[in-house]
């Protein structure tokens, strides 16, 4: 039996390399974070907290 997918929804987005450059500077700066895809899935989770409290995310 196949394992269960952890994230089933893929998008592809581009990356200026400056973003690409920001993130890996800030991936190195935290704890060790296994790939650049969890470096971005982490950012984007900070970045909604700050933009949609949790109360009205849904």
């Amino acid at each position: 039996m196949p394992r269960p997918e952890i994230y089933p929804v893929k998008k592809m987005i581009g990356f200026t390399a400056d973003m690409l450059e920001a993130i890996d500077k800030w991936r190195a700066k935290q704890r060790p974070i296994p790939n650049v895809s969890d470096a971005i899935r982490q950012l984007v989770e900070a970045g909604l907290k700050v933009a949609l409290p949790r109360d009205k995310r849904n």
